[in-house]
């Protein structure tokens, strides 16, 4: 058994991309992470990226871009205890304090948690308990007034006021105003094949939002989706997420996937109706030294 680590994101992704593909949906965050730092984002600090093997068969791959929350890969079968300890070892000898949670799918990323817990002293703290689905095919959404289009420069301070109340409601975090800058920014000026952010407009007023980025083989992650709370409960967000959902379908993605938290049935239930499927559930733990 042993953890083998890279530098070079391009390597990296060569190295390991065929293991993620093995559960495309459920490894959609790291590989969309992957192919977001070959662009040249999260760059903050230096990136983390190592994969344990036992005799040369890959066993879990670790991707992590503080301040973020490290990644673990989706595995079919319970991890070995050395293969955590292994992990767990060699990121807190390389990241130590910046590592600052780990997410994962539920089924074992406690085991990290708890594994962090014992050599390292601090509180664990379940951050955000998540579901994954999948669409293939659109469930069309009828009688919402209003029409979807795309986000443009003359949308930023729009963008920037609700991707900040996104991240205060749906990320359970205060916003960085520099860091919500920098991703509203990646939004407008990506390739829009690749990543960018819809506006559901009704009578010509903005009233709802959704991005999509993170692309894989197949598919692509849709996220941020908001709407201001005066304006909730009137269809907006299922019907810009259906008509996104159908954009992407209809530029040549096979499927679509996205996250739910969930303490909130009401998403969890909308996204069902559009046609997305329950893949498997995902959890975010914060660690913090005592």
């Amino acid at each position: 058994m042993k953890i083998l680590k890279f530098s070079d994101p391009d390597i990296f992704q060569a190295v390991v991309q065929e293991h993620l593909l093995k559960h495309e949906v459920e490894n959609n965050l790291p590989l969309g992470i992957l192919s977001s730092l070959i662009a040249g984002e999260y760059r903050d600090q230096p990136p983390y990226f190592a994969k344990v093997e036992d005799q040369g068969e890959t066993k879990l791959v670790v991707i992590c871009t503080p301040p973020y929350p490290a990644l673990i890969s989706f595995e079919e079968v319970p991890l070995d205890e050395e293969v955590v300890s292994l992990a767990i070892d060699d990121l807190l000898k390389e990241l130590g304090d910046n590592l600052t949670g780990m997410t994962g799918s539920k089924n074992m990323v406690s085991q990290f948690a708890d594994t962090w817990q014992a050599a390292a002293g601090g509180q664990v703290i379940l951050k955000m308990a998540m579901r994954t689905y999948k669409l293939v095919q659109v469930s069309p959404v009828f009688g919402v007034p209003g029409s979807m289009r795309p986000a443009n420069e003359a949308d930023t301070s729009l963008l920037l006021d609700w991707y900040g109340n996104f991240h205060r409601e749906s990320l359970k975090e205060k916003p960085d105003p520099e860091r919500i800058k920098i991703q509203v920014e990646r939004y407008l000026k990506a390739d829009p094949h690749l990543r960018g952010m819809m506006i559901w407009e009704d009578g010509g007023n903005p009233v709802s939002m959704a991005g999509y980025s993170g692309p894989t083989t197949n598919g692509i992650r849709i996220g941020a989706v908001y709407t201001p709370l005066a304006l909730r409960r009137k269809g907006y967000a299922s019907a810009c997420v259906a008509g996104l959902s159908q954009h992407l379908l209809d530029i040549g993605f096979k499927f679509c996937f996205l996250f739910t938290d969930l303490v909130n049935p009401i998403s969890n239930h909308i996204y069902q109706q559009i046609g997305y499927q329950a893949e498997n559930d995902v959890d975010t733990f914060e660690f913090k030294r005592l």
